[in-house]
């Protein structure tokens, strides 16, 4: 069953979920940024690639199950490479600019060449200490917010994998492969729904997180504001600057400048009077928003199901 065909979420609580994405995508962004220490394009280009490689692992129930702790990782010959046109497309890139982004992954031995042209990340990458880390906070920023899912009522909608032999729900690894095939599956809706490029679909996400967190983290704000249909007025929306998206997505200023003038000239977003970016009540309420929010919720129950199938279940 694909991530569309899954069961969307109930209407009265739909806003908070993507209020709540929207927090757990940029603290995973900073921690892949941070991990590989680079630019927010070229990690996201990385994070695609480990997912190809990968990716008919997460449909191999077997194959998932036997790499689930910190020391395990999948064997070279589990790896599949993947061509730079196919991550271009994926993510919605010119072909050029994946390729510019792929010589620095491959410059950092991030990733490496096969005979077929294709690219996959080496198996010694996964030992470097600061992809360990990554990992390990990766698996507690998941586990936070599917807590979080949990208060707001999302839940599993189906059962339990068996217990492996080891027993017990740490699984770092294979969290990160389920985070990292959700976090790439919203950029997709981002891009596909609305129309965005990368970059601007994870800065749009970026502005509205950053408009209505402190309704997110209050827990009156967030219950009034739940539904699909109660969109938080204007007048609690908190601006937020060019430079201040530049440095939470480890975007260049000019870059963020100009893919922020982008979204300003499409209407996803206006200056509030202090200069700084909102993305207004009327935008929320557009058809296209509104179909991206109810797919999302699918999205997002889907990955609540699969860290249930996983073995993944809190209480």
């Amino acid at each position: 069953m694909s991530d569309l065909d899954a069961p969307t979420l109930p209407p009265d609580v739909r806003r908070q979920v993507v209020r709540l994405a929207g927090d757990f995508f940029l603290n995973t962004s900073q921690v892949i940024t941070t991990a590989i220490d680079t630019d927010l394009v070229t990690g996201m280009i990385f994070l695609a690639i480990v997912r190809a490689n990968v990716r008919h692992m997460l449909d191999d129930p077997e194959l998932a199950l036997a790499y689930f702790e910190p020391g395990d990782r999948p064997p070279e010959v589990f790896r599949k490479p993947v061509s730079v046109y196919a991550i271009a497309r994926e993510l919605r890139l010119p072909y050029e600019t994946a390729r510019r982004h792929i010589r620095k992954l491959l410059a950092k031995g991030l990733c490496e060449r096969q005979g077929d042209g294709g690219v996959v990340f080496p198996p010694e990458v996964n030992d470097r200490p600061e992809v360990r880390q990554a990992v390990a906070t990766n698996f507690h920023t998941t586990i936070r917010y599917a807590r979080a899912l949990a208060d707001a009522g999302i839940v599993a909608t189906c059962g339990r994998a068996p217990e492996t032999p080891g027993g017990g729900p740490y699984m770092p690894r294979e969290v990160v492969r389920l985070s990292s095939d959700y976090f790439l599956n919203t950029i997709a809706l981002l891009t596909t729904n609305l129309g965005l490029d990368l970059v601007e679909g994870l800065m749009f996400l970026a502005i509205v997180r950053a408009n209505t967190l402190h309704v997110t983290l209050d827990p009156t704000l967030a219950a009034t504001f739940s539904g699909l249909d109660e969109i938080p007025p204007d007048a609690l929306r908190r601006s937020v600057s060019v430079y201040a998206l530049a440095r939470d997505l480890r975007l260049p200023y000019e870059t963020a400048r100009r893919h922020g003038g982008k979204l300003l000239e499409m209407g996803f977003c206006e200056r509030a009077s202090d200069r700084g970016l909102v993305v207004p009540s009327h935008v929320h309420a557009r058809d296209d928003f509104k179909a991206s929010v109810e797919n999302y919720g699918r999205i997002t129950q889907a990955f609540v199901n699969s860290l249930a199938q996983a073995g993944l279940v809190l209480t």
